[in-house]
């Protein structure tokens, strides 16, 4: 509020306002790049290669093959960019994960469309609709490496005693708030730990860039966006309501995944009479292998895989590295996950889904929650076939190991959805093929 000048008084006579204090900018550099990308993407996949198969001036006269030809690939592009952005924003996305992502939508999308446009009998350039799928393709996954490698984003810290405790990565830049302050610097948000006692100083500098648009974030949100775990230190009781999944999505998976089972059983039927054959002429015992289960909300239930160890070895509850019980067919059964198969009994009897945290075996369960803190909260939803912690970490049974698990498998409950479903039946596929982080 201005002070008030007396009438008569020289103006220039009042005391100077006080000097306003540095604000701290944002920088819009994730906007700007949404909108390259986006744009960028339809002029090249869309509109650049319409002069190649559109004769005359598209949208002058009739509606023939170049326009629905131009509308089908417009639709198109468009579907593939939006899930390919929405499951890209998921945390430890590679090379090869972002084309499990952008292959399958893309070739289920622009098929898709080709079929609608088949049953409509309308005409078009089939050359041009699925060169432009070949085009997406390209682009998706070269825009999102290009992101991943060279898009930098500045956060500045306070304390800045937190610089050191934050992870590495290489698009990050930790600055120290009172320095970003000084120089002027741009920055993408500032992450605060919020529980620590911060100054009146450093209050008042973060309300100052909230009010002027910047992000302010506490420590554990931008440790979980990036890094995919959600940290165990500090982990509250008040936030474990956050870790409750809506009753809708239950609801909505549960038909979606018996649905799904039905449609691939025709499918997996022979390769399990093939797996089951040979694992019977590999080694004399039963074809699967039945060992008790943890399962959601403690409950015990028999869980089915093909029997990959020689009948009647004798051991721990888990597997170590080359196993001498492993049979020969086991070790391929297991580098490629073919032992899970069974496991879709389970799924359809309502003992485990397609995706959640894998289970573990009753001696190792209650050896777990003993020792590791919150560990019997992944009992909150069914166990999965696959799940965030086996496609980000893999096979652990240390309790270091299973301490990451275990933050991996939180993450998941606190942001479980159906497009993180998605994300990790696509990403589990990549994995499959290259046999990684099997024992």
């Amino acid at each position: 509020m201005r002070r008030a000048i007396p009438v008569g008084a020289d103006p220039s006579s009042a005391e100077p306002l006080p000097r306003q204090r540095p604000v701290i900018r944002s920088a819009p550099r994730r906007f700007i790049e949404t909108w390259i990308d986006a744009v960028g993407g339809f002029l090249l996949c869309v509109v650049v290669p319409i002069p190649i198969y559109a004769t005359g001036e598209p949208f002058m006269r009739r509606f023939g093959a170049a326009e629905q030809t131009i509308l089908a690939t417009a639709i198109a592009y468009i579907v593939v960019w939006y899930c390919g952005r929405r499951l890209e924003a998921f945390p430890r996305a590679t090379l090869q994960g972002n084309l499990g992502y952008v292959a399958p939508i893309t070739a289920v999308t622009y098929a898709t469309i080709a079929v609608v446009l088949l049953l409509l009998r309308w005409d078009y350039s089939r050359v041009q609709l699925f060169g432009s799928g070949f085009l997406t393709l390209a682009w998706m996954a070269a825009a999102a490496q290009l992101r991943a490698r060279y898009l930098i984003r500045h956060y500045a810290v306070v304390p800045n005693s937190l610089i050191v405790a934050m992870p590495e990565i290489p698009t990050c830049r930790w600055l120290d708030l009172s320095e970003v302050q000084a120089r002027g610097v741009s920055v993408d948000a500032i992450v605060a730990d919020l529980s620590a006692d911060l100054t009146e100083t450093q209050i008042s500098a973060l309300t100052r860039a909230a009010i002027a648009g910047v992000p302010v974030l506490d420590r554990r949100y931008i440790v979980e966006t990036l890094t995919g775990r959600t940290p165990l230190g500090g982990l509250m009781p008040n936030e474990f309501g956050a870790l409750l999944p809506s009753r809708q999505y239950l609801v909505l998976r549960r038909a979606l995944e018996l649905v799904l089972t039905v449609l691939v059983l025709p499918v997996l039927l022979p390769i399990f009479a093939l797996v089951a054959l040979a694992v019977r002429l590999d080694s004399h015992g039963p074809v699967l292998f039945v060992q008790t289960r943890v399962g959601r909300r403690g409950r015990l239930f028999p869980m089915y895989k093909f029997r990959t160890m020689y009948h009647g070895a004798a051991g721990p509850s888990f597997t170590a590295a080359s196993d001498p019980r492993v049979t020969r067919i086991g070790a391929f059964l297991r580098r490629y996950r073919l032992d899970e198969l069974p496991q879709i009994v389970n799924i359809v009897r309502g003992d485990m889904s397609w995706v959640g945290p894998r289970p573990e075996a009753l001696s190792l369960d209650e050896q777990y929650v003993r020792d590791i803190p919150h560990f019997a909260l992944r009992g909150i939803v069914r166990p999965g076939l696959t799940g965030w912690a086996q496609i980000n970490q893999g096979y652990a049974h240390e309790a270091d190991e299973m301490r990451s698990k275990l933050e991996y498998d939180l993450y998941y409950l606190k942001h479980c959805s159906l497009w993180l479903d998605v994300a990790i039946v696509l990403r589990t596929f990549a994995v499959v093929f290259t046999g990684s982080g099997a024992r």
